[in-house]
């Protein structure tokens, strides 16, 4: 008898726990869902897709331009808390040689930059603060960092990651929010704090990168060395 009663304890305590995990389960995936809620007005055409457990990806116009936003969740870097970017990208058709890449506060471990694949360094322009490589994949093959200037406080504030220029538009990388760390101290697993994104962080950068993208469509100069 105190078998059976010990195997219906373990038995109950069991289900319990598959509940919990369950509605553990379900509160993330609607916390991911809620990430945008705040902005989706600010966009014309929105439009939020994705698996319902999975972060969504926001699609829509803004300043009369396509935009697109993909969330990221970077756990790589060692003695860090877990990050929540945010990826902004405007879809542009902009008459440059190719892509220049500013990534902010490099550790190796961004792997969501392209900056590893950009083996040419520039000097960065005056106002860009330090550590930070600007890169592109060769002379002559992307705009001059002088069209960076529209994005100096941008670049300044410690929530940007990385702004690229290139053909096909401008993109940037901002933190949203940090995991808690009680959570991630026992768990290992990031849990964020109910993150939304701002809809004046996305209206301040969606404007910077118009900016650029206007610089640098009349400049249109070349890095030559």
């Amino acid at each position: 008898m105190a078998t059976v009663v010990v195997l219906l304890v373990v038995a109950a305590g069991l289900v319990a726990l598959a509940v919990l995990h369950r509605r553990a389960r379900a509160a993330d995936a609607a916390q991911r869902w809620r990430l945008f809620a705040e902005v989706v007005p600010l966009l014309d055409d929105a439009r939020l897709v994705g698996e319902r457990g999975d972060h969504p990806v926001l699609t829509g116009r803004l300043d009369g331009w396509p935009v697109t936003l993909r969330v990221i969740v970077d756990g790589v870097a060692l003695r860090k808390l877990p990050v929540l970017w945010v990826e902004v990208v405007v879809h542009r058709r902009l008459a440059v040689p190719g892509t220049l890449n500013v990534l902010l506060r490099p550790l190796g471990t961004e792997f969501f930059s392209p900056d590893s694949g950009f083996r040419h360094e520039l000097e960065p322009p005056a106002g860009v603060p330090r550590p930070v490589r600007v890169s592109c994949a060769g002379p002559g093959r992307a705009p001059s960092p002088d069209v960076l200037a529209p994005a100096t406080d941008l670049l300044a504030d410690p929530d940007t990651k990385e702004l690229a220029v290139g053909r096909g538009g401008l993109r940037v990388v901002l933190r949203v929010a940090e995991a808690e760390q009680a959570s991630y101290r026992s768990t290992r697993r990031a849990v964020f704090d109910d993150p939304r994104l701002r809809p004046d962080v996305l209206a301040r950068a969606v404007a910077v990168l118009g900016r650029v993208g206007d610089r640098a469509e009349r400049t249109a100069v070349e890095v030559r060395s």
